[in-house]
Protein backbone atom coordinates (compact mmCIF):
# COMPACT_ATOMS: atom_id res chain seq x y z
CA UNK A 1 0.00 0.00 0.00
CA UNK A 2 1.61 3.17 -1.09
CA UNK A 3 2.04 6.64 0.90
CA UNK A 4 -0.87 8.24 -0.31
CA UNK A 5 -3.47 4.98 0.33
CA UNK A 6 -2.37 5.10 3.78
CA UNK A 7 -3.25 8.48 4.56
CA UNK A 8 -6.61 8.57 2.61
CA UNK A 9 -7.29 5.21 4.82
CA UNK A 10 -6.15 7.19 7.82
CA UNK A 11 -8.19 10.21 7.10
CA UNK A 12 -11.45 8.18 6.13
CA UNK A 13 -11.21 6.64 9.84
CA UNK A 14 -10.58 9.83 11.09
CA UNK A 15 -13.04 11.98 9.39
CA UNK A 16 -15.59 9.46 7.48
CA UNK A 17 -16.90 12.01 5.52
CA UNK A 18 -17.27 10.24 1.76
CA UNK A 19 -19.28 7.47 3.18
CA UNK A 20 -21.70 9.12 5.21
CA UNK A 21 -21.80 11.14 1.79
CA UNK A 22 -22.86 7.74 -0.11
CA UNK A 23 -24.77 6.35 2.09
CA UNK A 24 -27.46 9.08 3.35
CA UNK A 25 -27.06 11.49 0.06
CA UNK A 26 -26.21 9.43 -3.20
CA UNK A 27 -27.92 6.40 -2.25
CA UNK A 28 -30.94 7.94 -0.61
CA UNK A 29 -31.42 9.63 -3.75
CA UNK A 30 -32.15 13.85 -4.01
CA UNK A 31 -35.20 13.86 -1.50
CA UNK A 32 -37.30 17.03 -0.61
CA UNK A 33 -34.84 19.24 1.18
CA UNK A 34 -32.31 18.88 -1.49
CA UNK A 35 -35.54 19.82 -4.66
CA UNK A 36 -35.59 22.83 -2.26
CA UNK A 37 -32.16 23.74 -1.98
CA UNK A 38 -31.86 23.20 -6.02
CA UNK A 39 -34.92 25.43 -7.14
CA UNK A 40 -33.62 28.21 -4.56
CA UNK A 41 -30.28 28.27 -5.76
CA UNK A 42 -31.40 28.25 -9.47
CA UNK A 43 -34.38 30.60 -8.91
CA UNK A 44 -32.24 33.29 -7.21
CA UNK A 45 -29.12 33.28 -9.89
CA UNK A 46 -32.25 33.17 -13.18
CA UNK A 47 -34.21 36.00 -11.07
CA UNK A 48 -31.01 38.34 -10.60
CA UNK A 49 -29.70 36.93 -13.62
CA UNK A 50 -32.56 38.84 -15.70
CA UNK A 51 -32.87 41.55 -13.41
CA UNK A 52 -29.21 42.78 -14.30
CA UNK A 53 -30.52 42.48 -17.97
CA UNK A 54 -33.55 44.77 -17.85
CA UNK A 55 -31.26 47.61 -15.50
CA UNK A 56 -28.99 47.64 -18.61
CA UNK A 57 -31.54 47.48 -21.08
CA UNK A 58 -30.41 43.90 -22.54
CA UNK A 59 -32.65 41.04 -23.82
CA UNK A 60 -36.35 40.75 -24.35
CA UNK A 61 -37.39 40.99 -20.48
CA UNK A 62 -39.07 43.71 -19.08
CA UNK A 63 -40.54 45.33 -16.04
CA UNK A 64 -43.96 43.14 -15.37
CA UNK A 65 -47.04 46.43 -14.79
CA UNK A 66 -50.88 45.13 -13.76
CA UNK A 67 -53.14 48.09 -14.41
CA UNK A 68 -50.11 50.32 -14.67
CA UNK A 69 -48.89 49.40 -11.08
CA UNK A 70 -45.35 47.28 -11.16
CA UNK A 71 -45.43 43.77 -9.76
CA UNK A 72 -42.44 43.00 -7.73
CA UNK A 73 -41.19 39.55 -8.22
CA UNK A 74 -42.06 38.34 -4.29
CA UNK A 75 -45.55 38.78 -5.28
CA UNK A 76 -45.73 35.72 -7.05
CA UNK A 77 -43.51 34.57 -4.43
CA UNK A 78 -45.76 34.79 -1.85
CA UNK A 79 -48.16 33.18 -3.52
CA UNK A 80 -46.37 30.22 -4.34
CA UNK A 81 -45.06 29.78 -0.81
CA UNK A 82 -48.57 30.37 0.39
CA UNK A 83 -49.94 27.49 -1.97
CA UNK A 84 -47.64 25.05 -1.35
CA UNK A 85 -47.67 25.68 2.49
CA UNK A 86 -51.66 25.12 1.77
CA UNK A 87 -51.39 21.96 -0.34
CA UNK A 88 -48.74 20.29 1.93
CA UNK A 89 -51.72 20.68 4.80
CA UNK A 90 -54.70 20.09 2.62
CA UNK A 91 -53.19 16.82 0.29
CA UNK A 92 -51.20 13.80 0.95
CA UNK A 93 -47.76 14.61 0.44
CA UNK A 94 -46.97 11.36 -0.75
CA UNK A 95 -49.34 11.60 -3.30
CA UNK A 96 -47.75 10.90 -6.39
CA UNK A 97 -45.92 14.17 -8.30
CA UNK A 98 -46.76 16.34 -5.00
CA UNK A 99 -44.07 15.23 -2.81
CA UNK A 100 -41.60 16.95 -5.95
CA UNK A 101 -43.90 19.47 -6.94
CA UNK A 102 -44.21 20.96 -3.07
CA UNK A 103 -40.34 21.01 -2.55
CA UNK A 104 -39.84 23.07 -5.88
CA UNK A 105 -42.74 25.37 -4.92
CA UNK A 106 -41.55 26.12 -1.64
CA UNK A 107 -37.69 26.77 -3.28
CA UNK A 108 -38.88 28.70 -5.99
CA UNK A 109 -41.50 31.15 -4.13
CA UNK A 110 -38.45 31.42 -0.93
CA UNK A 111 -35.89 32.68 -3.45
CA UNK A 112 -38.46 35.02 -5.52
CA UNK A 113 -39.79 36.25 -2.10
CA UNK A 114 -36.32 37.17 -0.56
CA UNK A 115 -34.19 38.68 -3.22
CA UNK A 116 -36.50 41.29 -2.20
CA UNK A 117 -36.35 40.82 1.86
CA UNK A 118 -34.74 44.73 1.11
CA UNK A 119 -38.51 45.84 0.42
CA UNK A 120 -39.87 44.13 3.23
CA UNK A 121 -37.95 45.87 5.62
CA UNK A 122 -38.54 49.31 3.87
CA UNK A 123 -41.95 49.40 2.21
CA UNK A 124 -39.76 51.26 -0.79
CA UNK A 125 -38.15 50.02 -3.84
CA UNK A 126 -34.38 49.84 -2.75
CA UNK A 127 -33.68 47.08 -5.16
CA UNK A 128 -30.42 48.64 -6.54
CA UNK A 129 -30.04 50.74 -3.59
CA UNK A 130 -27.57 50.38 -0.66
CA UNK A 131 -30.24 48.83 1.70
CA UNK A 132 -31.18 46.54 -1.26
CA UNK A 133 -27.92 44.50 0.09
CA UNK A 134 -30.66 43.18 2.79
CA UNK A 135 -31.87 40.96 0.37
CA UNK A 136 -28.63 39.66 -0.99
CA UNK A 137 -27.84 38.80 2.93
CA UNK A 138 -31.30 36.80 3.45
CA UNK A 139 -30.44 35.22 0.50
CA UNK A 140 -27.49 33.75 1.37
CA UNK A 141 -28.33 33.27 4.78
CA UNK A 142 -30.99 31.27 3.76
CA UNK A 143 -28.97 29.22 1.40
CA UNK A 144 -26.59 27.87 4.01
CA UNK A 145 -29.54 27.24 6.18
CA UNK A 146 -30.69 24.69 3.62
CA UNK A 147 -27.45 23.66 2.60
CA UNK A 148 -27.59 22.44 6.37
CA UNK A 149 -30.75 21.28 5.88
CA UNK A 150 -30.27 19.50 2.66
CA UNK A 151 -27.19 17.46 4.00
CA UNK A 152 -29.51 16.57 6.57
CA UNK A 153 -29.15 15.52 10.30
CA UNK A 154 -28.17 11.64 9.72
CA UNK A 155 -25.13 12.79 7.51
CA UNK A 156 -23.89 14.59 10.00
CA UNK A 157 -24.64 11.96 13.11
CA UNK A 158 -22.65 9.54 10.93
CA UNK A 159 -19.73 11.46 10.89
CA UNK A 160 -19.62 11.89 14.48
CA UNK A 161 -20.38 8.27 15.33
CA UNK A 162 -17.67 6.49 13.01
CA UNK A 163 -14.81 8.83 13.66
CA UNK A 164 -12.46 7.71 15.57
CA UNK A 165 -11.57 9.26 18.84
CA UNK A 166 -9.21 11.69 17.01
CA UNK A 167 -12.04 12.32 14.67
CA UNK A 168 -14.77 12.83 17.34
CA UNK A 169 -12.95 15.25 19.31
CA UNK A 170 -11.87 17.25 16.49
CA UNK A 171 -15.11 17.32 15.08
CA UNK A 172 -16.40 19.18 18.57
CA UNK A 173 -13.66 21.12 18.43
CA UNK A 174 -13.91 22.52 15.26
CA UNK A 175 -17.75 23.27 15.78
CA UNK A 176 -17.02 24.48 19.47
CA UNK A 177 -14.86 26.59 17.61
CA UNK A 178 -17.35 27.61 14.84
CA UNK A 179 -20.15 28.74 17.07
CA UNK A 180 -17.82 30.76 19.41
CA UNK A 181 -16.00 32.94 16.34
CA UNK A 182 -19.92 33.09 14.84
CA UNK A 183 -21.11 34.57 18.16
CA UNK A 184 -18.20 36.86 17.91
CA UNK A 185 -18.78 37.88 14.20
CA UNK A 186 -22.40 38.47 15.24
CA UNK A 187 -21.60 40.70 17.71
CA UNK A 188 -19.52 42.71 15.60
CA UNK A 189 -22.41 43.39 13.25
CA UNK A 190 -21.12 40.95 10.41
CA UNK A 191 -24.05 38.87 10.13
CA UNK A 192 -23.53 37.27 6.82
CA UNK A 193 -20.16 35.76 7.87
CA UNK A 194 -21.27 34.99 11.12
CA UNK A 195 -24.22 32.48 9.67
CA UNK A 196 -21.24 31.27 6.96
CA UNK A 197 -18.80 31.05 9.96
CA UNK A 198 -21.32 28.23 11.88
CA UNK A 199 -20.18 25.72 8.42
CA UNK A 200 -17.00 27.37 6.75
CA UNK A 201 -14.52 28.46 10.12
CA UNK A 202 -12.17 30.44 8.10
CA UNK A 203 -14.80 32.88 7.37
CA UNK A 204 -15.50 33.13 10.93
CA UNK A 205 -12.02 33.82 11.91
CA UNK A 206 -11.79 36.88 9.19
CA UNK A 207 -15.44 37.83 10.84
CA UNK A 208 -13.91 37.84 14.43
CA UNK A 209 -10.82 39.19 13.57
CA UNK A 210 -11.67 42.27 11.27
CA UNK A 211 -12.92 45.59 12.36
CA UNK A 212 -16.14 45.72 14.22
CA UNK A 213 -18.98 47.85 12.24
CA UNK A 214 -19.72 51.21 13.88
CA UNK A 215 -22.96 50.30 14.91
CA UNK A 216 -22.31 47.24 16.67
CA UNK A 217 -22.06 45.91 20.17
CA UNK A 218 -18.93 44.78 20.00
CA UNK A 219 -17.93 48.44 18.91
CA UNK A 220 -19.94 49.96 21.33
CA UNK A 221 -19.17 48.25 24.34
CA UNK A 222 -14.89 47.98 23.39
CA UNK A 223 -14.02 50.57 21.37
CA UNK A 224 -12.58 53.86 22.18
CA UNK A 225 -12.63 56.88 20.26
CA UNK A 226 -9.95 56.28 17.92
CA UNK A 227 -11.22 52.42 16.84
CA UNK A 228 -14.53 54.31 16.29
CA UNK A 229 -13.21 56.47 13.86
CA UNK A 230 -11.39 53.52 12.22
CA UNK A 231 -14.74 51.53 12.25
CA UNK A 232 -16.77 54.96 10.74
CA UNK A 233 -13.83 55.42 8.23
CA UNK A 234 -14.28 51.59 6.89
CA UNK A 235 -17.79 51.61 7.49
CA UNK A 236 -19.04 55.25 6.38
CA UNK A 237 -22.59 54.15 5.42
CA UNK A 238 -23.32 52.73 9.00
CA UNK A 239 -22.96 55.95 10.69
CA UNK A 240 -26.37 57.43 10.65
CA UNK A 241 -28.30 54.48 7.98
CA UNK A 242 -27.34 51.26 9.99
CA UNK A 243 -27.45 48.40 7.57
CA UNK A 244 -30.31 46.45 10.21
CA UNK A 245 -33.21 48.05 11.64
CA UNK A 246 -32.33 46.57 15.13
CA UNK A 247 -29.27 48.61 14.97
CA UNK A 248 -28.95 52.39 16.56
CA UNK A 249 -27.44 54.91 14.71
CA UNK A 250 -23.88 56.04 16.04
CA UNK A 251 -24.56 58.81 18.46
CA UNK A 252 -23.17 62.49 17.41
CA UNK A 253 -20.43 62.47 19.89
CA UNK A 254 -18.48 59.48 18.11
CA UNK A 255 -17.89 61.76 14.51
CA UNK A 256 -14.60 62.26 13.53
CA UNK A 257 -13.19 65.02 15.29
CA UNK A 258 -15.82 64.68 17.87
CA UNK A 259 -14.81 65.19 21.96
CA UNK A 260 -15.13 62.26 23.36
CA UNK A 261 -11.71 60.77 24.57
CA UNK A 262 -9.92 57.25 24.01
CA UNK A 263 -11.78 54.64 27.11
CA UNK A 264 -8.34 52.66 29.11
Amino acid sequence: MSALDTAASAWSETFPVVDAFRERIIATGVGPAQMTLLAFLLTFLIVRTITHLIKAGRGPFGNLSVGGTHLHHLVPGIFLLLISGFVAIAVDPGATGVVWLLPTMFGIGAALTLDEFALWLTLSDVYWEREGRRSVDAVIVAGALLGIVAMGIPFWVDIFMNANPVGSWSIIIFHVLCVGLATLTFLKGKWIFGFLSLIVFPIGLIGACRLARPTSPWARRFYGVRKTVRSQARYPEDRRLPMWPWQKPAPAGDEPGGSDTESP
